[in-house]
């Protein structure tokens, strides 16, 4: 099945779907959440009833994203609920934060126990990791998950809104640096100069995710850099955050809100620092220890790193997820579990 195909087929599914489970992925940054925006408003414009769902969402800041509102950081009660799941920007399964629970509905339908299951759809740019989705679209070489809607919209014929151009360049300039990074093909510039003809806001989007920087978020780059260590041998840069850190950085703040992915922006920054080959960020959040790889180089692929905590991601951006606190030895930060 070639790629139109595919999009052709997971358009139809969902246009034939009653209720929708819409899954972005772990603590989700602004391509995640803009590419379930998206999906929101296509099945609003298809009369789908959807409930959408990410895990360690930060409520407050992605506003400026179209369906935001809409995104709960609450699981589904019943996966058995919908007809249809679409996983979003996930990587693996386990980037879900449901992964018991989509194994397990997956085993006893396999096992007869269950007569009918929801038709799962996977739409991603990440690396493959594991394959569990009935129909895979998986496009590495894109540079964001809404450069693939994007294509699910083109090659199905459905009108492109100004929220879903917003969605689609969010997505684009987000997971792109704003258009800095390698992975900014003329592909992905041409997707977004069409976005800007049919209304996306490019000063909008600048606004919310460059320009505003809060009172919060300067406390925490400030640590950051601060706390920041290399190890000259291997050119690993590290910055972790424990929960007290956290904590105090939001005492004594006005605004208590934080900028668009601050901690993918800061170890992104630190990985581009002369003499650094790679960068890691650990913070704990709710009871675990998260993860976020960079590098600039080429010959470093930090997604066989995130693979070894059961993470993923891209060669250059990678992520993991460990459950456990952080504890600072002689030799560096180790995750005490318990």
């Amino acid at each position: 099945m070639n790629l139109s195909e595919k999009l052709q087929l997971a358009y139809f599914k969902l246009k034939h779907s009653k209720k929708a489970l819409l899954i972005g992925h772990i603590s989700p940054d602004a391509d995640a959440l803009a590419s379930v925006g998206a999906m929101i408003e296509i099945c609003s414009s298809l009369n789908i009833e959807s409930y959408s769902y990410a895990d360690g969402l930060m409520v407050d800041s992605f506003n400026f994203i179209p369906n935001a509102n809409k995104i709960s950081p609450q699981p589904p009660t019943d996966l058995l609920d919908f007809d249809i799941i679409v996983i979003l920007d996930c990587g693996s399964i386990s980037r879900t934060a449901l992964k018991d629970r989509l194994e397990t509905m997956l085993c006893l339908k396999k096992e007869g126990k269950i007569p009918e299951r929801p038709y799962i759809i996977e739409i991603d740019h990440h690396v493959p990791q594991d394959a569990y989705a009935d129909l895979e679209i998986r496009l590495p070489d894109k540079a964001s998950t809404t450069e693939i809607i994007f294509h699910l919209l083109q090659v199905n014929g459905h009108a492109i809104t100004k929220s879903l151009a917003d969605c689609i360049l969010i997505g684009l300039m987000t997971d792109t640096g704003h258009f800095l990074h390698a992975n900014s093909s003329r592909e992905a510039l041409a997707v977004a100069s069409e976005m800007l003809l049919r209304g996306a806001s490019m000063p909008n989007i600048i606004s919310n995710t460059v320009s505003n920087k809060s009172y919060t978020s300067l406390k925490i780059w400030g640590k950051a850099l601060e706390s920041m260590s290399l190890n000259k041998k291997t050119g690993l840069a590290v910055v972790a955050f424990t929960a007290p850190d956290i904590k105090g950085f939001f005492e004594g703040s006005a605004d208590g809100g934080l900028d668009v992915d601050i901690y993918g922006d800061i170890v992104s920054f630190i990985s581009r620092l002369e003499g650094v080959r790679a960068s890691l960020l650990l913070r704990e959040e709710d009871g675990k220890v998260k993860g976020s790889l960079r590098t600039v180089c080429d010959d470093i692929d930090v997604s066989q790193i995130a693979r070894n905590w059961d993470g993923g991601g891209h060669k250059k951006a990678a992520g993991f997820s460990l459950a456990g606190r952080l504890k600072k030895t002689e030799t560096g930060w180790k995750v005490i579990k318990g």
